[in-house]
């Protein structure tokens, strides 16, 4: 997206958040970055269903683009047979992609709950752009409580 076009997305934007959603050119600069890999048609009609799912919540620039594809996801995904969106992350990949990726996004959806039971300060996009040493390392740290199958059925009867 050129940035004019993420400038004319952010209008758009500010037209219906206008109370929440406020431009200055440190906004502006992070819409710009993070926009730039999309297509202004693919931002302009998921704006659109960002609307009806959040009408009462201002975008930001990092969760926004989630769900979109980038000009080099898209093209990947028109040339692979089958393509899949993450459950998690909301991620477009294809089906070998997506079994590499989803013991990691399931991983760190763990340590997201973690991280909230904790008060830690560190969101899911800064996990998701961490080291698989760094994952494993806050894994031990925090490891998953393994349960039994008879601890199960007592949970679920």
């Amino acid at each position: 997206m050129t940035k004019s076009e993420v400038n004319k997305l952010l209008n758009k934007i500010k037209g219906y958040y206008n109370s929440q959603f406020f431009l200055d050119e440190y906004v502006i600069s992070a819409w710009i970055e993070e926009m730039e890999p999309y297509d202004f048609e693919d931002a302009e009609q998921h704006f659109k269903e960002y609307l009806k799912e959040y009408p009462d919540m201002a975008p930001k620039p990092h969760t926004f683009k989630k769900g979109l594809l980038t000009r080099e996801e898209k093209e990947k995904r028109k040339n692979a047979k089958y393509t899949v969106q993450c459950n998690l992350c909301q991620n477009w990949m294809t089906l070998q992609e997506y079994e590499e990726h989803y013991g990691r996004c399931l991983d760190i959806q763990y340590l997201v709950g973690v991280i909230k039971q904790k008060n830690l300060d560190i969101t899911r996009e800064e996990l998701e752009g961490k080291s698989d040493e760094i994952i494993e390392g806050l894994l031990n740290k925090y490891p998953p409580k393994k349960i039994t199958l008879d601890e199960v059925k007592k949970i679920i009867s």
